[in-house]
């Protein structure tokens, strides 16, 4: 490897933001050129830690911090932390690249490469972080990347408003998150990785089961799980770059990640995997049925990450080293196809001025190269064999069902349903935005294939999407050196979970296909009876997650504050006396319970 790495794959952006508003004074071209050149520059260092790493070397680097808890930073180089560090920062790479065209006639660009940057750097550093008191640091910071430009047309109300519902929403998480971190401390001392393999056995089994509950809780929040998704679809509100960073590298991801670390370092615990199985699958399944239901391109991406997200949770769930390795694996293959759908959905909203599918249709003659790169995403996400989804899709349904069980057949099951919604999904979103006619909307504009410099990314990344699949082996030996996991072995390919994947794609595709490519029946016939249209609106208001959150909390808070305000008066003498009062209580409080002698 170069020479100082670990270090420098994280230091490298977050330096490198602080230069974007001296540069975007000198030149803009020049700071929107070096924000990429950084992020490029930062992925060759990431990248030279694979050869090392695939041939068995692993280190824990530690400088001192605080030294009165005891407590170091550093850098943890495994497996698991460089794959990581790598997918993020290539991935960003390329982002910033189609950002210099999809951008380009935006205000603001200084403040959107600097926090583009920070939070690559924020990302890059947290899957590098040794302890999880500096994971938690840089997770706080992922998060006001997040909240910054999802927010980042802050002209515009409902850009405001997602902003601040995803920074809210995923606060939870994060005090969940916090309060594990704490208990965990309070119980061993030692909050790093490699220091709590050896210590964590001195932990009873309830003190496990809270701590990494807890800790889930927050990747509930960042990876947008059932309860805590409703944020997601909202940050689509932010520009279509930012939207692929957060669902292919960045934000949603490090949920997934520390899940996948937390089975590294404390030993698994039935409840905790039955929970974290639990909230995968019943996420994956409803996320896709909403996808079903929305007519915004980008929220159906939406609600295909979130769904996405459950199958890697659930394969995490299963409590074994296949499925372990089947969530990263997935975890890389939606990171490619879910850059590509995103930059390919940004391209046609640059065209065409809208996020509406049902203004849409007819594209392909106009944007060639996008629907070609976008039919490649699509094949990718609804595991058509031989694009990458396929192989880690079904590596997970076939570590559920070689689990076996009630509960393994279960989770097979469900897996499979979703499976076949999600080519459904799949297929509309695709017809509606690319094949027929295209609507009256569109005869209004002049449409054309998007610049070169939005087209490269879409090619780089469809070419990933045809060719990773195939580095499996690769791949595991390369995340078997993990060594915490043992060395990973897989059964030979199993007849009906390969047999299920398949007919979930004629289950899914003929009805779709029927219906939104041939035009033989109207999808709003579907839901003009009673049922089916009390289902539908179900589907469209998400479960009404939304609508009981908005009831409970935000009008139940109003509610408690505008009682609360009756004690503000304005009048001095009455704030001076209740004031006078609480100071009168706070030192009887001392003289009763405070050992003060009288």
């Amino acid at each position: 490897m170069i020479p100082y790495s670990p270090w420098l794959t994280w230091l490298i952006p977050l330096v490198g933001s602080l230069a974007m508003p001296l540069l975007g004074k000198i030149n803009g071209k020049l700071r929107d050129w070096s924000a990429f050149i950084i992020a490029a520059v930062s992925s060759v260092f990431a990248l030279s830690m694979l050869p090392d790493i695939y041939n068995g070397y692993s280190a824990d680097i530690q400088v001192g911090w605080i030294p009165y808890f005891n407590l170091s930073a550093g850098v943890l180089v495994d497996s698991l932390s460089v794959f990581m560090a790598s997918l993020v920062l290539c991935i960003g790479t390329l982002i910033l690249l189609y950002s210099i065209g999809y951008m380009a006639h935006e205000e603001g660009l200084t403040r959107y490469y600097f926090l583009m940057l920070l939070f690559i750097g924020s990302m890059t550093g947290l899957v590098m972080a040794n302890n999880f008191l500096q994971l938690y640091v840089f997770w706080e910071m992922v998060g006001f990347c997040s909240y910054a430009l999802i927010g980042f047309w802050y002209k515009r109300p409902e850009a405001v408003r997602a902003g601040m519902k995803a920074f809210l929403v995923t606060r939870v998480g994060d005090v969940c998150l916090l309060l594990g971190i704490l208990i965990l401390y309070f119980n061993t001392g030692q909050l790093g990785f490699s220091s709590l393999q050896n210590s964590a056995g001195f932990l009873t089994a309830s003190s496990i089961t809270t701590i990494s509950l807890l800790m889930f809780g927050g990747a509930v929040g960042k990876s947008a799980q059932v309860p805590l998704f409703v944020w997601l679809p909202d940050a689509m509100e932010g520009p279509t770059t930012v939207s692929a960073l957060i669902h292919a590298a960045t934000m949603v991801k490090a949920g997934v990640y520390l899940v996948a670390r937390m089975s590294m370092v404390f030993p698994l615990v039935s409840t905790y995997l039955y929970v974290v199985a639990g909230v995968g699958v019943l996420t994956a399944f409803m996320a896709a049925t909403m996808a079903l239901a929305t007519f915004d391109i980008k929220r159906v991406l939406a609600y295909s990450t979130i769904s996405q997200l459950g199958y890697m949770m659930f394969a995490l769930g299963l409590g074994t080293s296949g499925g372990w390795f089947a969530s990263q694996f997935h975890l890389m293959s939606h990171a490619l196809f879910k850059a590509l759908l995103f930059l390919c959905a940004g391209a046609v909203i640059h065209v065409t001025g809208t996020r509406d599918m049902r203004l849409m249709g007819g594209l392909k003659r106009y944007m060639p190269v996008t629907y070609v790169s976008f039919v490649i995403g699509a094949l990718s996400l609804s595991a058509v064999p031989p694009f990458n989804g396929f192989w880690s899709k079904d590596l997970i349904l076939e570590e559920c069902y070689n689990l076996g069980g009630e509960f393994g057949y279960l989770l097979f099951f469900l897996g499979t349903v979703t499976a076949i919604i999600t080519v459904a999904y799949t297929i509309r979103m695709l017809s509606l935005a690319f094949l027929g006619e295209e609507s009256s909307f569109l005869k209004e504009k002049k449409l054309n294939e998007a610049p070169k410099v939005m087209t490269f990314p879409l090619v780089l990344l469809a070419s990933t999407c045809v060719l990773s699949g195939f580095l499996q082996p690769f791949f595991a030996h390369l995340m078997s050196q993990a060594t915490s996991i043992g060395e990973l072995s897989f059964p030979n390919i199993s007849l009906v979970p390969l047999s299920c994947s398949l007919l979930a794609l004629v289950t899914g595709g003929i009805p779709a296909y029927v219906v939104y490519v041939k035009r033989s029946f109207s999808p709003e016939r579907l839901t003009q009876g009673s049922v089916t249209r009390g289902v539908y609106k179900i589907l469209a208001n998400g479960y009404y997650f939304d609508v009981f959150y908005n009831r409970v909390f935000v009008k139940g808070a109003c509610r408690v504050s505008n009682s609360f305000r009756k004690l503000q008066t304005g009048i001095l003498n009455i704030n001076m006396l209740a004031a006078f009062i609480g100071f009168l209580l706070l030192v009887g409080l001392l003289l009763t319970f405070g050992g003060i002698p009288i």
